[in-house]
């Protein structure tokens, strides 16, 4: 028989039992804190995952809708809103028919207006009154506008009539107050009427907004008369109808005959 060498013993590696010990004390650790659902157990896990199916299926969709509606329609200013009939919904989406918003003392309709939760947007919503108008509401609270509204249709008390198609931007700094700045390009193809005895024909422009600042920059039309001229207006955002506005430019259809005008946003309403 061999005895062991105890020098051999001696140059054994001293950490590797110290090793071995933590290892043991690692394995221990990972094994007393599992997964969440392995906390739970079989029996567990099924019951947490029926849970969120019932909250999932099962909450009240006038509830989940009513929220949205909050969130994104009442920070305007003394805003109401109703609808007739409620069609297609589901959790992430639902759509309104007639659809009315009222504002201060203006009303709004909308004819077919659809709900449509997201991530990356978390609300977009598509107004329909012929045109269809798409709104997307930003985690970084900014809307983005792209396509088209009837003003007819839209604002049935005002003796407006035409098309506007749209693209561009407005941000807010806080949802509880008015938007601070926005940039969109307008465009209304066709007749347009903002009043009575006022219209235009392919009128285009850019808006601005700064504030309450709101700059139309440049305005051209190409009929009755050609037109092409700067307008600007200060927005009151409690009621909208105290906007005052002023415009100068140049009928280019009379020989370039320069013009302005300027006044309140609602005598040209008849408010």
């Amino acid at each position: 028989m061999t005895s062991p060498n105890p020098v051999h013993g001696a140059l054994r590696d001293p950490s590797s039992r110290g090793a071995d010990h933590t290892s043991g004390q690692t394995a221990g650790q990972t094994a007393a804190k599992p997964g969440l659902l392995r906390r739970f157990g079989p029996v567990g896990t099924i019951f947490f995952i029926g849970l969120l199916i019932g909250l999932l299926f099962f909450l009240s969709r006038e509830l989940l809708w009513s929220q949205v509606l909050r969130h994104t329609l009442g920070h305007l200013p003394n805003a109401s809103w109703s609808w007739q009939a409620v069609g297609n919904r589901g959790l992430t989406h639902i759509t309104y028919q007639h659809f009315e918003l009222h504002v201060n003392q203006s009303r709004f309709l909308v004819p077919e207006l659809t709900i449509q939760l997201g991530t990356t947007r978390p609300v977009t919503m598509t107004a329909v009154t012929g045109p269809t108008l798409v709104a997307d509401f930003s985690w970084d609270k900014e809307l983005r506008l792209s396509g088209g509204v009837n003003l007819q249709r839209l604002l049935p008390e005002q003796r407006v009539q035409g098309t506007v198609e749209t693209e561009g931007f407005v941000r807010w700094r806080t949802w509880d107050k008015p938007p601070h700045q926005g940039e969109l390009d307008i465009q209304a193809p066709g007749l347009l009427v903002v009043a009575p005895g006022i219209m235009t024909i392919n009128l285009r422009g850019q808006a601005t907004l700064e504030g309450n600042h709101l700059r139309l920059t440049p305005l051209q039309a190409d009929g009755p008369v050609g037109v092409t001229a700067d307008a600007e207006g200060f927005l009151d955002w409690n009621r909208l109808e105290n906007t005052t506005y002023s415009i100068s430019g140049t009928l280019t259809g009379l020989g370039n005959m320069p013009f302005s005008a300027s006044g309140r946003l609602g005598s040209l309403w008849g408010r």
